[in-house]
Order: C-alpha cells, then structure tokens, then sequence
C-alpha cells in the first residue's frame, strides 16, 4: 500500500509539472512568423525553461518551437516520445540535469535538430539507436559525463557533424572512427574524469589523419607535460588551443610545441594559469613550428619579464595577443615590439593588473556559458564595419629614425583595455599612430585623451575609436587628426563636468557615423554640434542630464537611431519634431525616450500630438509615460486628446485674455511713467505752440535778459536774512543798474508776470522774448522743484549755452547739483567769477568790478542779430558771496 501510494504522488507531481509547463517555460517569438508546420516556420520561438526544477520534458510546448533550453532542471530519464510534438527543434539543451539514461530512439523525431548539449549529467554510456534521427546534427557536447570509454554511438548517424566537445578518457587513445566523420573540423577534449597527467603521442594517434582542424584542450586540471612532438604529422591541423590548464607551465607548452614537425598549424592559443612566473623570450620561439605562426595568444601566463630583443622568429606573426598579464619588470626591449613582431596587425595588451583579476579570467574563458570551440574566440575579432584598405601594403610615415616606436607600422588593431599603469602619463605620447584602424583604451583612468599629444604624420587612418567607461573631463581640438572616424564611444565619463556642449569638437569628424555619449553627466547640447556630421547614423546620449534637445539634423539624411533615453527631458520642440518628420520620408527612424520626465500639459500639446500622429519609431511607445496633473505615470497613449486639446484650448484663452490685460496695465504704466517725467517739456512745448497760434513770434527780443531766482519765501526765512533778499537784491540793486544806468530792459516776474496766467505761461512769454537768461542760483533754487524744471527746460531749449549767466550767492557744491548743472559748476570750467566775500554795503566802489563785468556780459553780442543767435562758447558764470547784503 505504501508503494502505490508513492507511485500515485510521483504520478500526480509529473502531472502537475507538465500541466504548468506553460507557465514555468517562457516562450520567446523573435520574429512574425507563422506557425504552420513547415521548416522555414521554426525558427522563430524559443522556449527557455531553465532551473524551473521539472521532472520531465514538458508536453505542453508551442509545435513550432525551435530552441528548448531545458537546463540546470531535475530531469533523470528522456523518453522517446517527450519531442514528437516538437518536431522542428534546431537547438536542444539538456546540460546539468541528473539524466542517466536515454531510451533508444529518443532522438527519432528531431530531423531538423542542429545543436545537442548533454554536458554534465551522468549519462555512463549510450545504446547503439541513442542517436538514431539526428541527420542535421553539427554540433555534439557531452564534456562532463562519467562515461568509461570514448563513444562512438553517434558516429554512423551524425554525417553533418562539426563540432564535437568530450571529456578526456584518461591517456586512453581518441578512436579512430572519428576519421569517418568527414565534416568534423573541431574536437575539444574540456575536462578529465580520470586522471591524466601527460598528453601523449598515443592519445592522439587515432585522429592523426582525421580532417579535424581545430584541436583544444582545456580544463585540464592535472595535466603536468606534453610529450614531444605529441601534435605532428597532423597534417590538416590548423588551430591549436591549450587554455585553462592550471598545472601546465608556459616553458613546458613552448618547448613541447617546438618539436612538433610535419603540420600546418598557424594559429595558437596558451592561455591559462601557470604553476610558476614565466618569462617571455623571443629567442624561445626560434624553431621551424613557431617561424610560420600567424595567431599566437599568451593569455594569463603570469610573465615576470617580457623580452623582446629582435631575432627575427616571428616574421609572420599577424594577431599578438598577451591580456592579463602583469610583469613586474618591464625592459627598455619591450617598448619596441615592433622591431619583435614587425608584421603584427593586431595588437592586445589589456587587463594588465594583478591577481583581483583572477577570477575574471577564469570567469570569461574557462567556466563561461559561451563556448569557445573555434580559435577565433580567444581572438578579438576585427569590425566588420571597417572599410576595406584601398593599399595593400602599409607606409611607414614615421621612417626608420623615428625614436620611441612602440607599435610596428602595419598594426591596425590596438587593444589597451584596463591597464593597471599608465603609458607615458597616460597619453601614448609620441608613438607612431598613423596607421591603426580601430583603437580601443576602454576602462582607463585617462582624464585626457590619450592621444592628445599623438604623433601623426599625414592623416590618420582611424575608424573607430573606444575610449568608454573611464574618467574623461574634457575632448580637445585634436580630432582634426582624424578624418576617417566613424564609430566613436565616449559613454561612462564625465564629459559633463567642464560643461562642453560640443559646440565645434566635432566640426572636422564628416565620416561619424555612430557616436556613444551615453552616462556622461551632459547638461546640454549645443544645436549645431553634429552638424558637420551628416553622414552619422546613430546617435545616443542616454543616461545624462539633458533638460533641452534642440539638435540640427535637417542635413543628417543617413540618420537611423537617437538616444535621448533617462534624461531630464520635458519635451521635444517644434522644430526639432517637425525635423524628424522631414527626415522619416527618406528612410526609417527611431527615436528612444523611455524614462525621460516627459511632461503633458496645455504647453506640450503639440508635442503630444505629434507622438499620438508620427509614423516616426518610438521605442515601447505603449510604455511613454508623462506627468499629467496629479497622475505621474500616465501613458501617453492613454490621453484623451479630445479633452486635453479642449480644456488647453480654454486655459489658453483665459491666458491671452489676462496676458492682454497685464500688458494694457504695463503699457499705461510706463507711458505715465514718461509723462510725469517729461511733463515740463510737454508743458513748454504745448504752451509754446499756443502762443504760436496767438500770433506771438521771436523776430525781435523784447528783453535783453530773464531773471530767474527763487522768489517764495513761506516764512521759512525772516525777511532781513531770507530768501527775499534775492528778490530785494534784484530790484534795489540790479534793476536800477540795468535799465536806468545801462538802458537795459529785463523781465522779472515779480514785476512783468500776467496776473492770473499760469507758471509754464509766464515763463515761455518771459524765456521767448528775452535774449539771456540771469540765474540767482541759492540753495533754496536748487531745492525747489519748479525752479529746477524751468532751469531744465530753457538748458534743453534752442537758446545757446553762452546766453546763460549764473549768480551764485551760495557756498554750491558741484555734488549736490544735477548732472548738468554741475558740469558748468565744477572749479576747472572755464568761467569768471567775482567775490564779494568781506565787503560792506556802503562801499558801493568795492563792487565796480561785478557791475562792469556783468554789464559787459548782458551788453557785449558778438552777433548783432537779435534773434535766434546761436554760439558754442561756456556761458559766463558770476560767482557772488556777499553776507551782509541787503
């Protein structure tokens, strides 16, 4: 009874997990195909039910699923009948399971089945029908499985076969019905079940005239040695790569490698950790099999010295690549490689640090996902996207007498990524440039360019530039050097610290066609940055703080994709909308806005509309969102626009309305702002041209002066020491001098003013009909308001200044006077005066010599018109200080 219950419950959980299947796989459709059951229809779904914890195949998949990732579950049998509802698989992963067996024929249906990945289970061996169906299968993994003999099972039904990954059986010998399968280029033996200290010639003695052309051997852990010419008379080998064996030292590869005779190997990999510090000699690769390498990689050797002395062994050398390494001693030899390896294209010496590096390595090429089953993985693979030299041969601009060459002059891909130390204060200074093609300086600490004082001769040859992911404050003018750059990262610095908006960096770059100023800090862009660019394709500046974006892109025709994703954008202008309207007519285009802080309001309604109406591409444009009032996360094609044009359209009348007003009130403001201000002139002016209507005219003056003096007491002064005694002044004294002695005849108002006539009134009939004008200046003038807007009004009049005579009875400071005035008052002007300081009043003869000169000045006319004189001449100024006059 116990055991059926068991059964029952295994039962009842096996069923539950294929009815979850579809929940616990996520299928992914990469494309719009059709499910019809056809071959051309299956390759568009992948179903990944990774780690779910599933005790069987599900049943429940999609027909046209192509790719089922099935690992890391708790799978232990796979039964013939679990993929025939899924006929059109290409790619199938069952690695990390706990599989132990396979029934015969479980394969049967997968025709189409490509790829088949049974690494790490515990799989012992395999029936003679395991692999019976599999007539497209190219690739075969089964490294990591307990199995006691190297199989051979698959051989008579895997013709299309390319790719086959095995653990080493000891120091057994590889069978020789591997020979059969004449499509096999690569064999990789990753990882031992039994103990294997030595490669020996034996093991490899079945496969010797086999058409495998890559060979690794990786993840040995106890391997020690390599026998002498273990790896000849391999006639069809191309690649050799011995990566990830801890206790296998460099010396040992080398050496081991340098016996091996009659092969056609060109390219090598000796990667992996060595039990010891190594040392890189040239003089060490001098032997028949190195003289034709043309790849050679030193990943991870723990080098203590690397010297080049030029012996001339690796001629052929074309891709050199020597990563994570860190020599402690680094010879004055080793800064001319070029003299070592004078043919080297590619160059890479990156993540040169210590042992915190360790596990980044192990990470990416021992124990990574990806797999590494061609040599050209452990090589960094060229752009495709650079152009095609149009010379065969590389020039040397630099010549044969130029000092300091680290790179030959045939290098075309550079490759400095992490450095732990900084070459020549981190710029490459002076090192010859010209001819490299792709640069990569990723993940240093330059906050200049490294290139900045970079010798080039001619132009350079540059294409494409990385510089990301480092500490970068400032681009300089140096880009003038390079024409030809066409991809340029710049994402992860601080360009945004010196506050550049770019505005003429880039003017000389015409080729750009991708440029990456991602997480940057940038605050703005100036419009016309890119503008010389029109060649450029993408442009992305996510992740920085842009509150405007304006760019002119009227002329980029070629342009593809924007970036403008995680900025502090509001919206997008007019212009700039209607731009990328213009440029949608002539070639698709994609904008990315996600996570800006779009806003909808009455201000962005156009904005708004031309989202909900552009054929432009907007990524995840079901996902915008904006703050609309209250709601911060509202998507922006949920909008009503009906109602939001609506309630805009009267928020904006209600604004003209209120706007109109405002202005109104302004407008009035300002213009009695000017009335009051000018009031004396317009009030001079109306009066004038009233009694120019009345018939007044000025063809003869009826006075010879205008007395102008503050004549008001108010009682603010007695009558014996106040302000009256100007007014006394004026008609005991200078009334009687002028007109009875002199035959003057003077207007004062006290006297010739109208009875009932107003101020302005009187003063333009007495200034219009007299020739000067006598100003009794005093403190109390100065003071009062009309008394200094008269005195204005006739300075700002046509009379000239020379017709103007001041009489200061006071102590006057020029500082306490108007601007004006207090040029005329200032003790350097050009002006007579006369003192009466200390003076009694009887004695009449100590005031002979104001009288003659004020006679002289009111009788002396250089012109004998009498109207409408004009002179350039300072106006007289008569300076009076008398105290006791009465």
């Amino acid at each position: 009874m116990t055991m059926q219950r068991t059964l029952t419950l295994v039962t009842l959980l096996c069923n539950l997990s294929m009815l979850n299947s579809r929940r616990l796989c996520d299928e992914t459709r990469t494309s719009g195909g059709h499910s019809n059951n056809t071959r051309e229809s299956v390759s568009y779904v992948k179903a990944d039910c990774r780690s779910r914890e599933l005790l069987r195949v599900p049943t429940y998949l999609s027909n046209n699923v192509t790719q089922l990732d099935l690992g890391g579950n708790k799978l232990s049998l796979i039964r013939k009948d679990d993929f025939v509802n899924i006929r059109y698989l290409r790619v199938l992963i069952l690695s990390n399971n706990s599989i132990s067996s396979l029934e015969c024929r479980c394969f049967l249906h997968l025709r189409y089945l490509e790829r088949l990945d049974l690494r790490n289970n515990e799989i012992t061996s395999f029936t003679r029908d395991t692999f019976v169906g599999l007539e497209s299968l190219r690739v075969l993994l089964l490294s990591g499985l307990p199995l006691t003999s190297y199989p051979t099972e698959f051989v008579s039904y895997t013709r299309e076969l390319r790719v086959l990954s095995l653990s080493a059986i000891g120091d057994a010998t590889i069978p020789a019905e591997y020979t059969r399968l004449s499509r096999l280029e690569t064999l990789e033996l990753n990882k031992c079940r039994w103990y294997l200290r030595k490669i020996t010639t034996a093991m490899l003695d079945g496969i010797r005239t086999s058409n495998i052309t890559t060979l690794s051997i990786r993840n040995m852990r106890d391997v020690q040695e390599i026998e002498a010419g273990a790896f000849s008379h391999m006639s069809n080998l191309r690649s050799l790569i011995l990566a990830c064996n801890d206790h296998l030292s460099f010396d040992a590869k080398v050496a081991a490698l340098a016996t091996t005779t009659n092969t056609s190997v060109e390219n090598v990999v000796l990667d992996g950790t060595s039990p010891a510090v190594s040392v890189f000699n040239e003089s060490a690769f001098c032997s028949g099999f190195w003289r034709r390498i043309r790849r050679l990689s030193v990943r991870k050797n723990k080098f203590s010295t690397m010297s080049f002395n030029y012996v001339g062994c690796l001629k052929e050398l074309r891709a050199f690549v020597m990563d994570y390494n860190s020599p402690t001693d680094l010879s004055p030899s080793f800064m001319s490689p070029s003299k070592a390896f004078p043919n080297v294209q590619l160059f890479s010496y990156s993540h040169m640090t210590t042992q915190s590096y360790d596990e980044n390595y192990e990470s990416l090429y021992c124990h990574s996902r990806q797999d590494r089953f061609s040599v050209d993985d452990y090589f960094p693979a060229p752009p495709a996207a650079l152009s095609k030299l149009q010379e065969q041969t590389p020039r040397n601009p630099c010549g044969e007498d130029f000092v300091n060459i680290l790179f030959p002059h045939s290098l075309e891909y550079l490759y400095l990524v992490d450095l732990s130390f900084k070459l020549r204060g981190g710029e490459l200074g002076d090192y010859c440039l010209s001819n490299i093609r792709f640069l990569n300086v990723s993940y240093n600490k330059f906050t200049l360019p490294p290139c900045v004082t970079c010798h080039v001769v001619g132009r350079s040859r540059l294409e494409i530039f990385d510089i990301s992911h480092g500490k970068l404050q400032h681009i300089i003018g140096y880009m003038s050097e390079y024409p030809r750059l066409r991809f340029f990262n710049l994402s992860h610095n601080n360009l945004g610290v010196s506050g550049s908006d770019f505005g003429e960096t880039f003017i000389h770059l015409i080729r750009l066609e991708d440029i990456n100023l991602s997480h940057n800090k940038l605050r703005s862009i100036s419009p016309v940055a890119f503008q010389r660019c029109t060649r450029l394709r993408r442009l992305n500046l996510a992740n920085n703080e842009l509150t405007q974006f304006d760019l002119n892109i009227r002329r980029m025709t070629m342009l593809e994709y924007i970036d403008v994703s995680e900025n502090r954008l509001f919206r997008l202008s007019g212009i700039f909308t209607s731009k990328l309207d213009e440029l949608f007519q002539r070639r698709p285009l994609e904008v990315n806005l996600q996570g800006d802080t779009l806003t909808c309001n009455c201000e962005s309604v156009s904005f708004v509309r031309w989202i909900r109406t552009t054929q432009v591409r907007l990524t995840d444009l079901d996902k915008l969102t904006c703050l609309h009032g209250s709601d911060r996360h509202m998507l922006l094609t949920a909008i009503p626009m009906g109602e939001f044009e609506t309630g805009c359209d009267v928020a904006d009348n209600e604004l003209a309305v209120f706007g109109l007003i405002i202005f109104g009130i302004v407008i009035c403001v300002i213009v009695l702002s000017i009335v009051r201000y000018h009031r004396w002139y317009i009030k001079y002016h109306v009066t004038l041209c009233w009694r120019q209507g009345q018939g007044a005219t000025c063809h003869e003056y009826n006075h010879d002066a205008l007395v102008l003096y503050f004549i008001h007491a108010f009682n603010s002064r007695d009558q014996e020491g106040g302000v009256a005694r100007i007014s006394r002044w004026v008609c005991t004294r200078l009334l009687p001098r002028a007109e009875d002695e002199w035959g003057l005849r003077l207007y004062v108002g006290d006297r010739d003013d109208l009875g009932g006539a107003s101020k302005i009134h009187n003063f333009v009939r007495g200034f219009q009909s007299s020739d000067k004008v006598v100003v009794c200046l005093t403190r109390e003038f100065i003071d009062d308001s009309d008394c200094m807007n008269y005195l204005a009004t006739a300075l700002d009049s046509s009379k000239p200044l020379s017709k103007y005579i001041f009489v200061l009875f006071d102590d006057i400071q020029p500082t306490s006077v108007p601007r004006r005035l207090r040029q005329l008052l200032l003790p350097d002007s050009p002006s007579i005066q006369i003192t009466w300081d200390g003076v009694e009043d009887g004695d009449e003869s100590a005031h002979d010599t104001f009288w003659r000169r004020m006679r002289d000045t009111l009788l002396n006319d250089p012109d004998q018109e009498r109207c409408r004189r004009r002179f350039d001449t300072i106006p007289l100024l008569v300076s009076i200080h008398d105290n006791n006059m009465s």
